[in-house]
């Protein structure tokens, strides 16, 4: 009844979202708004980037989340204790990873055991990030934190520097998860990239996005629930026989949608998801087939695929 359900609410995604609260929620946030410095970006590789702050109240961190984009690739996000006698971070209290996507947004992923905090305990937020990647920076301003850069994982660390208004937001509760997989193939604007903006969090809307597709055409998002198999045939299942070299099936197609892209190849899918505690842990997949007809013999590329599971 649950993949039915939930097959129905996907099917009938809309652009308005529920006005229902779901549990999880953001307990410690800096410069939470959309609104970012779109020149800044961050250097590397191998550049651990350490923002100072303090927990305004005793709270239990499950995810924690950066504003960020416009890269590709493995990130990893830690909360790190204090060294107060250094003035830099210490040792990491929990860790998680995520295959970051495209799309300029908030980012990150599920701690890998929660981390109790003490009212107005110092900590750090540390990101591992990609090269080139868009920074959280919000602009020089009031409120600008300290922060430290590590090119040895922690061993030693630049700084501390201000000057910087940078963009965090920490969780409590099961908060959800999103995040990219595989590759699409190339159409005549470059190989389309699926990404998202906002979290699968019921009680909830999230927007899947599409750069990249063909411009003024049309594009097809599925939704599915695995990322192994359709059918019985196991993805990802190659489209090259059809006329669409280096293409594959990369989610299972439970549902589908049409979505009209623009005359820069973009498209984007918000999806409303009801405040149903049932479906807290449930894992949905997604990718998008772009009508491109100068693409290839079949007329389509495809993008990466998105793999989510819903909060609560």
């Amino acid at each position: 009844m649950l993949l039915l359900r939930f097959a129905a609410l996907l099917l009938a995604a809309t652009t308005a979202s529920l006005s229902l609260s779901a549990q999880a929620q953001i307990v410690h946030a800096n410069f939470d708004t959309p609104t970012f410095d779109d020149g800044v970006s961050m250097g590397g590789p191998n550049l651990l980037f350490a923002i100072k702050t303090q927990a305004p109240t005793v709270l239990a961190a499950t995810r924690v989340e950066v504003w960020t984009g416009e890269q590709s690739g493995t990130n990893t996000i830690s909360l790190w204790s204090h060294d107060a006698i250094n003035n830099r971070p210490l040792a990491p209290l929990g860790t998680g990873s995520w295959s970051m996507g495209r799309v300029n947004g908030w980012q990150g992923a599920p701690l890998a055991t929660p981390v109790v905090l003490n009212a107005n305990e110092d900590v750090w937020v540390v990101w591992g990030c990609q090269n080139g990647a868009q920074a959280p920076a919000d602009g020089p301003g009031p409120g600008a934190q300290q922060y430290r850069g590590s090119f040895d994982g922690g061993a030693s660390w630049n700084g501390p520097f201000t000057g910087q208004q940078w963009k965090f937001r920490i969780w409590t509760g099961f908060a959800g998860h999103y995040e990219v997989y595989g590759t699409g193939c190339n159409g005549s604007r470059g190989t389309p990239q699926l990404g998202w903006y906002g979290m699968p969090l019921a009680g909830t809307s999230f927007d899947v996005h599409l750069d990249r597709g063909a411009a003024n055409s049309f594009a097809v998002l599925s939704f599915g629930t695995s990322n192994t198999n359709e059918n019985g045939t196991p993805l990802p299942y190659s489209l090259a026989g059809l006329g669409a070299p280096n293409c594959s099936v990369q989610a299972s197609l439970l549902v589908t949608a049409f979505a009209p892209t623009n005359a820069t190849g973009h498209a984007q899918m918000v999806t409303s998801l009801p405040n149903d505690p049932t479906l807290a842990g449930f894992l949905f997949f997604n990718q998008w087939f772009c009508l491109d007809t100068a693409a290839n013999a079949l007329g389509l590329s495809t993008s990466n695929a998105g793999a989510a599971t819903i909060g609560f």
